[in-house]
């Protein structure tokens, strides 16, 4: 029954993330091996999407690590399990919680015995900056307690950048990087722990940063951010943005005529506000104003848009049915679901700046 559950639960989240993105690219999906225990290590600037795009858009079955603070709410905390999120505790939770981690850490050792697949964002926070930040050890905690288990254990890393054009948007576009897999075992050393933890850490580091943008000239980095947007960057292939931010010597910014779409695009999205109005004003009015961290901007509007939109839906063929009939009702709800299509999928990515 559990399967059953994971597997619609799986199939839910993925088709809304479908609907809810006007892209979403995968690159480098063959690389991710079948068989081995692994480990995926990834940038993090989109909060809970971040997990939810990973855990449905890879060949494997995948665990992730949690900040413990989202399964304060019993329902979250329901799907969250069904997702096989595992709360992690940080020093914000309380110095006592932190004890709890020693379990978190026993368990994400057994499951990799096991030969299961484990999320991490090893950055340890999220930000949307356009930024790989430093890597902490606290993955090579359990990964190395694993290896004291069993040494022969086969574990590979895969490390992962996500790229978003705007994350705090909606729609938004996404690229999903999948990197070439590390072999943990050539580069951990029994007798040499510390050695074997910087290694890793540096490896992984080096890694994420050409599969997402990364720039890391702090002093200028607003300067190079609105420079790169003005050349129209694509933001969702890494080489290109990275090359871009290298070449960044104070260069002017282009100038010539542009065609300015934005009024389009604004538009564009009062008419899908209209036409979504009950959802659009609990989101505007009521829960996207208590929203405190924008990191959180984007994950609070799926999870809004995940759960009102059935119901919204099932309402509005409900009380069509009863006044009209049921083949108006469902006809009316078909359109209306491709019309949201048609602005996410096309209209909103073409027309946005």
């Amino acid at each position: 029954m559990r399967k059953l559950g994971y597997f619609l639960m799986w199939i839910g989240v993925r088709a809304a993330l479908w609907m809810y993105f006007s892209k979403i690219s995968i690159k480098g999906i063959n690389q991710i091996p079948k068989d081995n225990p692994l480990l995926f290590l990834s940038n993090h600037q989109n909060a809970l999407l971040d997990a939810l795009l990973v855990a449905t858009h890879s060949p494997r079955k995948i665990y992730f690590l949690t900040r413990s603070d989202v399964f304060k709410n019993p329902i979250l905390r329901m799907f969250f399990n069904y997702l096989q999120m595992i709360p992690i505790y940080r020093i914000r939770d309380g110095k006592e919680s932190l004890k709890q981690n020693e379990a978190v850490f026993e368990r994400c050792s057994q499951l990799l015995q096991r030969g299961e697949a484990i999320l991490i964002f090893p950055e340890g926070n999220h930000s949307l900056k356009r930024k790989v930040r430093p890597v902490s050890k606290g993955f090579t905690r359990f990964l190395f307690a694993a290896l004291e288990e069993n040494p022969q254990l086969d574990v590979r890393l895969v490390p992962l950048g996500m790229n978003y054009k705007d994350a705090a948007t909606f729609p938004d576009l996404v690229s999903l990087y999948y990197g070439k897999n590390i072999r943990v075992l050539d580069y951990y050393n029994k007798q040499e722990i510390k050695e074997s933890v910087t290694r890793l850490k540096k490896e992984v580091h080096q890694e994420l940063t050409t599969l997402t943008t990364h720039i890391d000239n702090d002093i200028e980095y607003d300067k190079i951010v609105s420079h790169l947007e003005k050349l129209g960057l694509d933001f969702l292939n890494p080489e290109v943005a990275n090359k871009a931010v290298d070449s960044y010597i104070h260069t002017p910014d282009p100038v010539g005529p542009k065609i300015n779409t934005s009024e389009i695009y604004s538009i564009g999205k009062v008419l899908f506000n209209i036409i979504n109005f009950p959802i659009y004003l609990i989101w505007s009015k009521v829960i996207g104003p208590k929203v405190g961290e924008l990191e959180f901007l984007s994950t609070v509007r799926f999870m809004v848009f995940l759960l009102c939109y059935p119901l919204f839906y099932f309402l509005l063929t409900v009380i069509l049915a009863y006044i009209f009939s049921v083949n108006l009702a469902l006809s009316v709800v078909v359109v209306h679901i491709l019309i949201n299509l048609i602005w996410v999928k096309i209209l909103a990515p073409l027309f946005s700046k």
